[in-house]
C-alpha cells in the first residue's frame, strides 16, 4: 500500500535506512516507473524471503517518489527454520533423471507427476551441482582466472580466420548488480559467461536466416554445459556460429549467447544478422531471450522433443489400444503443409478424441495446439523441423 510521497531520491532512501531492516533486493521497470524493491534484511539473500518488503516508485510522469509497503507481516522467525533434506530414495530418483539429461525444472515437473514431493529449487540445484562434481571432480579454475584469461582473450582479433578468441564476456561478483537486469530464474551468486567464435564462423552467421540454440550436456567445461547457437543448410548440416559456456542456462545466460553473437559480427564490421526463424526446444530461458534480442520472430518447435515429450503422456495416459492410432494421427498433423490446414486438422483430431481420451486432449490443446503449437511442416518451409543436428554436435 501506499505510505509516502517524497521530491526527491535522498529523501525517500534516507527513511529506508532510518528503518535500519531493509536491504537492497533487486529492480524492475515498469510502465509505471522504476520499482526498487527491498528485502527484510533479518534473513539470508540467498534463501527464503520473508513476507515484509517495501518498495521505491520512481514515477514515470514527474519527479515524485512513492514509498509501498506490503500488507503482510514480518516472517522472517519462521523462514530462519533449517530446511529439511532432500529424503534418500528422492535422490536416487533425481540421480536417474539428471543422468537422463533433463534440467532442473524438467526434473521437478517429473516428480510432481510421480507424485514425488519435490525440493525447492535452490535444494536441487545444491544436489545436481554435487553430482556433477562427483563425477567430473570439483572445479579446478577461480573466477578470477576467468576473468583473467577472458581480457588477454579478447583484446584482439586474431588474423587467421579459424583461430578461436572470445567476442564478448561478463564476470559477475555475488555483490554486483546485473544493471537492473532482473531475471527470476537468476540466482544470487559468482556467474560467468563467455563467447567464443572465429571469423569464419562469425561470416557463416552473419548471412544465416535460420538460428539453432540449446545447451549440449554432450560437451562440458568444468562441470558447466556448453550453450551452442549455429544454423543448418539445405542437407541439414549443422554450422556453429560459436559457443558459450555460462554458470547457469537462465533467459540471462541465452539472452547473453545472442548478444555475444552480436557483437563478435559487430566486431568485424558484418552485415548486422537478422534470423527469420528459431529452432529450439520448449524452453522458455531461449525463446524469452531470443524475443529480447531479435525480437518477434517465428519460434520453430523441436518436433523430436516435441514428439518425445507426447509419446511419454500417450504411455501414462492412453489405453494401449488406442496408443497407436493416436500417434499415427499426431505424426499426420505435424505434416501439415500451412496454418490453415493445421488448425482445421487440428479441430478434426480434437472432435475424433475428445470422448475418447478427454484428459489427453485437455493436456495436448493446452500444451501443443495453445502454448507450443509451431511444431507442424508449415511453420517454415526449407527449415528443419528438429534440433537433432545441433544436438548431435
Amino acid at each position: 500500500v501506499e505510505e509516502k510521497v517524497f521530491n526527491n531520491t535522498e529523501e525517500a532512501e534516507e527513511v529506508v535506512i532510518k528503518e535500519n531492516q531493509w536491504s537492497y533486493h533487486y529492480t524492475n521497470t515498469t510502465a509505471a516507473g522504476k520499482k526498487k524493491f527491498f528485502r527484510c534484511n533479518k534473513v539470508k539473500a540467498r534463501g527464503k524471503q520473508c513476507d515484509a518488503g517495501i518498495y521505491l516508485l520512481f514515477d514515470s510522469t514527474n519527479d515524485k517518489i512513492f514509498l509501498f509497503r506490503a500488507t503482510s507481516d514480518h516472517t522472517h522467525d519462521s523462514t530462519q527454520e533449517k530446511p529439511s533434506r532432500i529424503p534418500n530414495e528422492v535422490k536416487t530418483v533425481i540421480q536417474e533423471l539428471y543422468e537422463l539429461k533433463l534440467k532442473p525444472k524438467a526434473i521437478i515437473e517429473v516428480l510432481h507427476e510421480r507424485r514425488i514431493t519435490p525440493p525447492n529449487i535452490s535444494q536441487l540445484n545444491n544436489f545436481l551441482r554435487t553430482i556433477k562434481n562427483t563425477k567430473l571432480g570439483p572445479t579446478s579454475i577461480s573466477l578470477g582466472e576467468i576473468e583473467q584469461w577472458c581480457l588477454e582473450s579478447s583484446q584482439s582479433i586474431p588474423e587467421s580466420i579459424d583461430t578461436p578468441f572470445v567476442a564478448s564476456y561478463q564476470i559477475i561478483y555475488d555483490d554486483d548488480n546485473e544493471n537492473d537486469d532482473v531475471d527470476d530464474d537468476d540466482v544470487n551468486e559468482n556467474k560467468f559467461r563467455f563467447f567464443i567464435t572465429t571469423k569464419r564462423l562469425l561470416q557463416i552467421a552473419s548471412r544465416s536466416k535460420r538460428i539453432h540454440a540449446d545447451a549440449t550436456y554432450k560437451l562440458l567445461w568444468q562441470g558447466f554445459p556448453v550453450l551452442i547457437v549455429g544454423t543448418t543448410d539445405l542437407d541439414r548440416h549443422f554450422h556453429a556460429f560459436g559457443m558459450s559456456v555460462c554458470s547457469n542456462e537462465t533467459t540471462h545466460d541465452f539472452r547473453f549467447l545472442f548478444r555475444g553473437l552480436q557483437e563478435g559480427i559487430q566486431k568485424l564490421n558484418l552485415e548486422e544478422i537478422n534470423p527469420e526463424f528459431l529452432i529450439a526446444d520448449g524452453a522458455d530461458a531461449i525463446r524469452n531471450a531470443f524475443r529480447d534480442v531479435f525480437g518477434e520472430k517465428p519460434m520453430i518447435m523441436c518436433w523430436a522433443h516435441m514428439r518425445r515429450k507426447v509419446m511419454k503422456k500417450i504411455e501414462s495416459m492412453v489405453n494401449k489400444s488406442e496408443q497407436e492410432d493416436l500417434i499415427n494421427d499426431i505424426e499426420s498433423l505435424q505434416l501439415a503443409q500451412n496454418e490453415r490446414i493445421f488448425l482445421k486438422a487440428s479441430n478434426l483430431f480434437v472432435k475424433k478424441w475428445v470422448k475418447r481420451q478427454p484428459s489427453f486432449i485437455e493436456y495436448f490443446q493446452n500444451e501443443w495446439l495453445t502454448t507450443h503449437n509451431e511444431w507442424y511442416e508449415g511453420v517454415g518451409h526449407f527449415t528443419p523441423s528438429t534440433n537433432n543436428g545441433l544436438e548431435a554436435t
